[in-house]
């Protein structure tokens, strides 16, 4: 189970990593790759969702950082763990899914954005 919810935040931040590619900076480039590297190591990702634990934990795994530098990769690994865990789809029954697909695909073709 640990293994599975693992999976969904390198997932998150491996998208963060990419996005990071394509039009970030160097320092946010950087960020991203730490916020990776270190939630291959944390046990219970989705405690992460919590800023305050995800900043006592890269507290704890790399002393080495400077203070702004922990504060921004804790900041990426909780955002990137409330993406993960905490998305308000992920609970609504397959109906309700495909009911708000067809919403979204409504709103497309009339050029709209559907604030859903």
């Amino acid at each position: 189970m640990t293994n599975k919810l693992n999976v969904l935040l390198q997932s998150e931040l491996a998208d963060e990593l990419n996005r990071m590619q394509t039009g970030g900076t160097s320092y946010r480039l950087e960020t991203a790759q730490l916020a990776l590297e270190l939630s291959r190591h944390v046990s219970v990702p989705e405690s992460l969702r919590h800023r305050e634990v995800a900043r006592q934990y890269v507290r704890a795994v790399s002393m080495d950082l400077q203070e702004d530098r922990a504060e921004d990769v804790a900041k990426m690994l909780s955002m990137a763990a409330r993406r993960a865990y905490s998305s308000p789809e992920s609970s609504f029954s397959l109906d309700m899914k495909v009911k708000l697909e067809e919403k979204r695909n409504r709103y497309k073709s009339y050029g709209l954005r559907a604030k859903s």
